[in-house]
C-alpha cells in the first residue's frame, strides 16, 4: 500500500507522538509461539498506560480492525495480512512489584504484576521470594494478561485461585480495578478480555509464603513434566482443545486414531495429541485443517464436539 493509498487513520497516527513503537508491514511469525502468520498493516509496541488509553480510544472513534497479544501462545494468526491495529504489550507492562502483609497466624504476600510480564519470569521470581502456588506457570509459554484472560491452568492450578484484583481498561481509555469476587471465571474462561473490550493492564495475586527449595522443587516437576509429555522443543500453540467434563481431549484424539496425523506442514504431536506443532513449513491452512479432521474424527467416534481452546486472530470490537 503506498502512501497515497494508506487509510487516514494510519496517516493520523503516524502523526500522532506516542511513547511507544509504532511498526509497518511487520511480520506476525515471531510475535507467536506458532511461528505462523502473515504481516501486519501496524503494530505498536504498547509500553505504557497513556499510550494505551491514546490507541483505545483513537481505535473506538475510527473503528479500526485490532487485536492485543503478548507471546501470542494460544494463538493462530492467518497468512493473509491484518488490515488494522496489533497493539503488543510490553515496557512498564512487564512490572513486578512485592508488596507483604502479615496477619496473626503467616505472613501473606501480594504482588502487583504487568500484563505483559511472561508467566515463566513471574513462577522463576516466586522461587526465589519462596512464593508457592504458581509453579504451574513454568509451562505455560504466554503471559500474566493472557494468563488471567484465559484463566489458565495446569497441574491441578489455575490463575483465579491466586488472583486478587485485576486492572482493565475499557475502550474509552479509562482504567477499571476489580476484584477477584466480582468477576466471571470458569473453565479457560474470564470475562476481562480483549475480545470484550476489556484489557487486563495488571493483576495482583495473593501467595502463601514456602521457603525457596520447596518452591524450587515444585517448579523443576511441573519443568520435569513438561519436557516429558509435550512437545516442548517445536512450535506450537499450547493445548489446542479444552478438556470436555470427564474427559481429556488427548485421550479422546489418540483414541480416534489421530496422533502423528499431518497435515502439509503440521503435524497432531506423536508426543501429546492434544498439540498440533509446526513442523517447519506450516501454513496457518494447515493448522486448520487438522482442527477440522478432530473435531470431526473424536464427534464421530465419540459423539463429543471438541470445543477449542486456540483463538484465531479476528478483529476485536470496536467499543
Amino acid at each position: 500500500m503506498s502512501d497515497e493509498e494508506q487509510p487516514e487513520w494510519l496517516k493520523t497516527l503516524e502523526k500522532t507522538p506516542l511513547t511507544s513503537r509504532l511498526r509497518r508491514k511487520e511480520s506476525l511469525k515471531r510475535f507467536n509461539t506458532w511461528r505462523i502468520g502473515g504481516d501486519a498493516d501496524c503494530l505498536i509496541d504498547v509500553v505504557n498506560v497513556a499510550d494505551l488509553s491514546f490507541l483505545l480510544s483513537f481505535i473506538s472513534n475510527y473503528r479500526i480492525p485490532w487485536f492485543i497479544l503478548g507471546k501470542g501462545s494460544n494463538l493462530l494468526i492467518p497468512d493473509t495480512s491484518w488490515p488494522g491495529i496489533i497493539l503488543h504489550l510490553s515496557g512498564e507492562f512487564k512490572s513486578w512489584e512485592p508488596l507483604e502483609k502479615n496477619n496473626s497466624t503467616h505472613k501473606i504476600n501480594t504482588v502487583s504484576v504487568g500484563a505483559a510480564l511472561a508467566d515463566v519470569t513471574f513462577a522463576q521470581r516466586c522461587v526465589t521470594h519462596g512464593w508457592k502456588g504458581m509453579e504451574f506457570l513454568i509451562g505455560i509459554p504466554g503471559t500474566i494478561g493472557g494468563a488471567v484472560a484465559m484463566n489458565a491452568g495446569a497441574h491441578g492450578g489455575e490463575i483465579v485461585d491466586f488472583l486478587q484484583e485485576a486492572e482493565w481498561m475499557d475502550m474509552d481509555g479509562n482504567l477499571h480495578i476489580s476484584a477477584r469476587e466480582s468477576l466471571d471465571f470458569r473453565y479457560r474462561f474470564c470475562e476481562l478480555n480483549g475480545n470484550y473490550g476489556r484489557i487486563i493492564t495488571r493483576a495482583v495475586f495473593q501467595l502463601q509464603e514456602s521457603d525457596p527449595e520447596t518452591v524450587e522443587n515444585k517448579l523443576l516437576e511441573c519443568q520435569q513434566f513438561r519436557m516429558e509429555k509435550q512437545p516442548y522443543n517445536q512450535p506450537s500453540c499450547g493445548s489446542v482443545f479444552k478438556n470436555p467434563p470427564g474427559e481429556f481431549a488427548a485421550h479422546l484424539i489418540e483414541d480416534s486414531g489421530l496422533k502423528g496425523k499431518k497435515q502439509g506442514g503440521a503435524q497432531i504431536s506423536p508426543i501429546h495429541a492434544n498439540f498440533i506443532v509446526n513442523l517447519g513449513d506450516a501454513s496457518s491452512a494447515d493448522i486448520l485443517a487438522l482442527i477440522d479432521t478432530v473435531r470431526e474424527t473424536v464427534f464421530s467416534k465419540h459423539s463429543i464436539y471438541l470445543e477449542p481452546e486456540v483463538q484465531i486472530l479476528q478483529s476485536s470490537v470496536y467499543g
